[in-house]
């Protein structure tokens, strides 16, 4: 085994994207039944047995909601776990490692201003956002120079082919991300923000779905070389 450091290290980051997947599956049920709450809220009309429906219903959407952001701070102690092994022997991933802690501290940062300016907040958090495309676009490019380096063609050419589409994919959920954070400022039409988010979040897991394939091929790569 010639990277052992970055076999192990990919193989964290494969089990923390299924995580991820896994979690965003239960963003993508909570919000849908946050929507359906809000909706048996309108048509009832406020009544009593139409409110109880809806704390109900809404109650059931924190459940999922709760259950994505356990899986969702797993997943990310475990990348970084990965990608700190998986550093020792490709210098792209110390270059995922960076934009990893720059999309941490922006949306701390980003948090302090959420009273201030709520655009500066929103700004933050889509620099964060955008920090954690840059992770998966360094994490692939270290899996395509440890592939060129294995003499991995099939491998090196599916992540080129695998970045491009990500890159398409994560650039629509980010813009879903940052049209929706302005609308919710708006509580005349937060039920389209929360449809937006909704599809923001069905894209990321397309994503996941994506880099998931090349994380299992290269997994077994490094096993391999």
């Amino acid at each position: 085994m010639r990277f052992p450091n970055a076999a192990k290290g990919v193989k964290n980051i494969f089990t923390a994207q299924i995580l991820q997947l896994i979690g965003s599956g239960c963003a993508v049920i909570g919000c849908i039944i946050l929507i359906s709450s809000g909706v048996t809220a309108v048509l009832t009309k406020g009544s009593d047995a139409g409110l109880v429906a809806a704390l109900s219903q809404a109650a059931g959407a924190s459940i999922f909601l709760v259950a994505y952001s356990i899986l969702a701070l797993i997943a990310f102690i475990m990348q970084i776990v990965g990608i700190v092994n998986a550093k020792k022997d490709e210098e792209s991933f110390k270059s995922a490692l960076i934009c990893l802690i720059i999309g941490i501290v922006v949306p701390i940062i980003g948090a302090l201003f959420s009273r201030v300016s709520p655009v500066i907040s929103s700004l933050c958090l889509s620099v964060g956002n955008l920090m954690g495309l840059f992770v998966t676009i360094f994490i692939i490019s270290g899996i395509i120079k440890l592939a060129d380096q294995l003499n991995r063609g099939d491998v090196s050419t599916k992540g080129s082919n695998i970045l491009k589409m990500i890159i398409v994919i994560a650039g629509l959920s980010l813009i879903l991300s940052i049209v929706s954070s302005f609308m919710m400022a708006n509580t005349a039409i937060m039920v389209t923000a929360v449809i937006l988010i909704v599809v923001s979040i069905v894209l990321s897991i397309i994503q996941y779905i994506m880099f998931l394939t090349l994380l299992s091929q290269a997994k077994k790569m490094l096993n391999e070389g």
